[in-house]
């Protein structure tokens, strides 16, 4: 029985046993029970009505009984169990004695607040059910939860009386689906959490409410080398997404690296900002490829790893930093956990059996071993070894792992069967490695000087200084270990001297050596695996790129790594179903002259003569373009603004007050503006070079409204001298654009614009070439992926040779794809959509962009680096209709088909121009549908007619211990 099912029954037998010894009492109660609260001229009226011949000693009487939860100077009020059972009570009474107390109560609260009279109002209709009494019930609550969604300081108030008022309803009443939703509502206006539902609706009922009161919210998501943070408003450089809320945002953050994902839900309120750990741990193959992958949400201590590939329990095991341990089966899902340890103890110095069946812990200065396999704990014996402990060590004997003592000058290890292997003048940092029997033992000391002591050699030896990280083969034949300076050593037992592996570009954090001793690895807290073959002389490594950051590897019996670290690609989830997906750029950083980090591969939503509905107007709409997922406005050229104060501007434009508002707008809501220029109209080419003064003045004036870069559109060649003063200018303001748009010239003179061959010559951040009839030639013909040369060369062909281009020209610019005009409305839109999944800048009519699948293109292209940044290749499929593209950014690729006829077609993928894997998963972008594909079962994708579909390549999963 529940607690409060307990209390309404303790509470029934006390009035049922106070009804019989003091009826008077019980009945001046029952004439008070359709009240919100009783105050004290109210209980003295319903004594003389009710009770005429009893004295105010009842009245006292009543006050301090245990029928009332709370009694002020003024007012009582019922608790709510007595309150049910004397309204129960009430309502066996005949009627007009029931409607005699109603108009009672109504006149003595007439003048009450509107909430206490429609609280009251619900008690009566529930007092005696009936059709009517429910209809009546169903339109108050439905008018209030109205008036919840009116928003605005009322529906605050109404919040916090119905927080007070709508738990004491009886439960008549709360059964309606509309009494949950008002209380979820209200909760959620105040920023707090709904209470228990008592009638278990499902949890999507929650969102639901919450949904009639948020609106649209702008929240930051940056993601880090650690994990994800989460700011609101958003933070600077943070990527912006959309999310319903109102003074705290619910957003699921899912690892995208996780074999079997688990959400974390973040709760974000107002002004605050979020830091997610995420933890990874993957085991990928001697190609790199990922065979099995594990991501938890919160930040870990430490990860452990089971070396035998075979292992009959926990492939791995991580310690979070609250202190439960997750472990993890050979598939990659969530076999079991370990709880915190109670109380004030912490555990450190975790091992795991190479088998995966035991974990080992030091817990109050103690050892202890956790059996996997019964959840059994048990300390390991005591010892009078000197010192503390400080470390132990799982050897072949998974039973009884090894344990390291540490005293001021002596590290003595107590091996299985009490053997003991003592070093004499070492100080003991936290690195420890030991072979499988712990006949061999390196430590790296606080001052970072590499010791080495074994049951067969001398007492100690020192092999290095300024060592960050040692490890070796499991027999103990190979020491592995590295310096500060990125340089990897290795000495072979019984051999003199020792010898260079090669070297990190970075500091080494991690260090493992395969079995057979062939072979090293090393991580340093980047997104790379370098893999050297131990060939005696130094050498190069290979560079098995990763989507997190490492810092730990550990070599696997079946020539596996296990690499663990932190961060990596992330999915955020809101409530109301919306996805992002977040990735960090772990790709080199981009150089102080190239494209600014916030334009590199942006959708340039292009407005024209804004003055048909004014700048104000855009200022208004900004929350709603910036939900279509544009990134930046392209300004084209307007007529004049009529206002007062106008600020004169090139070519014609007239910007008054409106215009910073928009701009302002634009940045609370993290749009970018660029703005359109035309130098020198209707002088001859000779004279632009003269006219650049003028052009500075302007791009200047631009520049301190406070937008974010300028566009210039000429139709001759305006000349490096001239193109490099601008952009010597907008690098003095900073992360500023330069837009060059060619209204009729060819794409090969627009190239000049990308900067000439010497470092001075600069040229433009993005070319919008004059190249759009081939493009509307091929979308009206239905054969877009026609590929062909010659005099009439098709569009996938031009889009070839551009692409070429672009990789051969100077630094600092990317092409631009504008939309033919000469379309009708459906091509244009197909054609948006083909644009959206090339390289470079998409230049976009900004109307187009609320048509169809085009928002969520936009924001799939925003989540995915391999459609802003990556690579292009044109994949010929055969079918004149499918252009087809495949994008990469590091191990992130995305196939892009565009069906340019009138009917449908199913094109069978090249598998062999997709992938050297053995098998893919295809990942519809839109609806998340999985399709494998490999040689022997081609996949066949249907595509409508003027259909733009994107699938994301993935490894198809292989069970691990065999690679299949």
């Amino acid at each position: 029985m529940s607690s409060a099912a307990g209390a309404s029954l303790s509470m029934a037998r006390y009035v049922e046993l106070l009804a019989q010894r003091r009826p008077h009492v019980v009945r001046l109660a029952e004439c008070l029970s359709l009240a919100a609260g009783v105050e004290r001229a109210m209980l003295r009226r319903a004594r003389l009505l009710f009770l005429p011949r009893s004295t105010a000693g009842l009245e006292a009487e009543l006050w301090f009984s245990p029928l009332v939860e709370a009694a002020g100077d003024h007012t009582l009020l019922f608790a709510p169990e007595a309150a049910d059972i004397l309204r129960r009570r009430l309502a066996s009474h005949p009627r007009h004695h029931r409607e005699e107390v109603r108009k009672f109560t109504v006149e003595a609260h007439r003048d009450a607040r509107a909430v206490t009279r429609w609280f009251e109002e619900m008690l009566w209709a529930d007092l005696v059910p009936s059709a009517a009494a429910e209809r009546h019930v169903r339109s108050e609550l439905d008018r209030v939860l109205r008036a919840l969604a009116s928003g605005g300081q009322a529906a605050d108030d109404l919040s916090r009386w119905i927080q007070h008022y709508l738990p004491r309803l009886p439960s008549g009443v709360r059964r309606f689906d509309d009494a949950w939703r008002i209380q979820v509502a209200s909760s959620e206006r105040l920023g707090l959490e709904p209470p228990d539902d008592p009638f278990l609706r499902p949890p999507s009922s929650i969102t639901e409410a919450r949904a009639l009161v948020q609106r649209e919210l702008f929240v930051g998501v940056a993601a880090h080398s650690d994990g994800v943070e989460l700011s609101s408003p958003p933070a600077d450089g943070s990527r912006l997404i959309v999310a319903p809320g109102l003074r705290k945002v619910r957003l699921d953050v899912v690892s995208t690296l996780a074999t079997e994902p688990a959400p974390v839900r973040v709760q974000l309120a107002e002004n605050q900002s979020v830091r997610l750990p995420i933890a990874v741990v993957q085991w990928l193959d001697g190609n790199g490829a990922t065979t099995m992958s594990v991501a938890h949400g919160g930040a870990a201590s430490d990860a452990l790893v089971a070396r035998s590939a075979d292992s009959a329990g926990a492939s791995c095991a991580v310690h979070l930093a609250d202190g439960r341990i997750m472990l993890y089966g050979r598939l990659g899902s969530e076999t079991g956990r370990v709880p915190a340890a109670s109380g004030e103890r912490r555990r450190r110095s975790l091992a795991m059996s190479p088998d995966g069946l035991a974990l080992a812990w030091i817990e109050d200065g103690a050892a202890v071993v956790h059996d996997l396999r019964t959840g059994a704990e048990r300390p390991v014996s005591e010892t009078s070894e000197p010192g503390d402990l400080v470390q132990v060590l799982f050897t072949s004997d998974a039973e009884e792992p090894a344990r390291v003592y540490a005293g001021e000058d002596r590290v003595s290890v107590l091996r299985r069967q009490g053997a003991s292997l003592a070093a004499h003048g070492v100080s003991l940092g936290d690195s420890l490695w030991s072979s499988d029997d712990a006949s061999c033992i390196a430590g790296i000391g606080r001052s970072g000087k590499l010791w080495v002591w074994d049951s067969e050699g001398p007492d100690t030896e020192s092999l290095a200084d300024g060592v960050t990280t040692v490890s070796g083969t499991p027999d103990g034949t190979l020491l592995v270990w590295a310096t500060g300076d990125g340089t990897l050593w290795y000495r072979r037992s019984g051999a003199i001297g020792t010898g260079v592996v090669g070297a990190a570009p970075w500091q080494v954090t991690g260090l493992a050596a395969a079995h057979d001793g062939s072979v090293v690895a090393a991580v340093g807290g980047a997104s790379k695996l370098l893999v050297w073959e131990l060939r005696g002389t130094p050498s190069s490594p290979r560079s098995l790129g990763l989507r997190f950051c490492a810092d730990r590897v550990h070599a696997l019996s079946d020539g596996r790594w296990a690499v663990s670290g932190s961060g990596g690609p992330v999915e955020v989830r809101t409530e109301d179903g919306r996805r992002y997906h977040v990735t960090p750029d772990t790709q080199d950083p981009v150089p102080a002259d190239e494209v600014p980090a916030w334009a590199r591969g942006c959708v340039l939503a292009v407005v024209r003569e804004p003055s048909g509905f004014g700048f104000q107007g855009m200022a208004d709409r900004m929350a709603e373009i910036a939900a279509q997922g544009v990134d930046c406005l392209l300004i084209r050229h307007a007529d004049e603004i009529p206002g007062s104060e106008d600020v004169p501007l090139p070519g014609g434009m007239r910007f008054n007050g409106d215009f910073q508002a928009m701009v302002l707008s634009a940045q609370q809501h993290g749009v970018r503006v660029v703005v359109e220029i035309e130098p020198g109209t209707g002088f001859e080419d000779t004279v632009v070079d003269r006219y650049s003064g003028g052009l500075l003045e302007d791009v200047r004036d631009l520049l301190d409204q406070d937008v974010d870069g300028v566009c210039l559109v000429y139709e001759g060649s305006l000349g490096h001298g001239v193109l490099n003063d601008v952009r010597h200018l907008l690098d003095g303001y900073g992360d500023r654009l330069l837009v060059r748009i060619h209204p009729t010239m060819d794409w090969t003179v627009a190239e000049l614009d990308f900067g000439g061959p010497s470092t001075g010559d600069l040229g433009c951040h993005v070319v919008v070439p004059g190249w759009d009839e081939p493009l509307a030639r091929a979308v009206r013909a239905g054969d877009l992926g026609a590929v062909r040369w010659g005099a009439d060369r098709s569009y996938a062909a031009v889009l070839t040779s551009v692409l070429g281009v672009r990789l051969s020209a100077g630094p600092g610019a990317q092409w631009g794809h504008s939309v033919p005009e000469r379309l009708t409305l459906t091509q244009q839109t197909f054609t948006a959509a083909v644009l959206l999944g090339l390289p470079g800048c998409p230049v976009l009519p900004l109307a187009l962009l609320n048509q169809t699948v085009l928002p969520a293109l936009t924001r799939l292209r925003r989540d995915h680096l391999a459609l802003s940044r990556g690579t292009c290749e044109v994949v010929d499929l055969g079918l004149p209709e499918i252009l087809a593209v495949l994008r990469r950014h590091g191990d992130d690729s995305v196939l892009c088909l565009a069906n340019s006829g009138t009917r449908e077609e199913r094109p069978r993928v090249p598998f062999d121009r997709l992938t050297a894997e053995e098998g893919v998963l295809l990942v519809d972008l839109l609806d998340g549908t999985m399709m494998p594909c490999s040689p022997s079962v081609p996949a066949e994708l249907v595509i409508e007619p003027h259909g733009v579909r994107w699938w994301r390549l993935m490894p198809a999963a292989r069970t691990p211990a065999t690679g299949e």
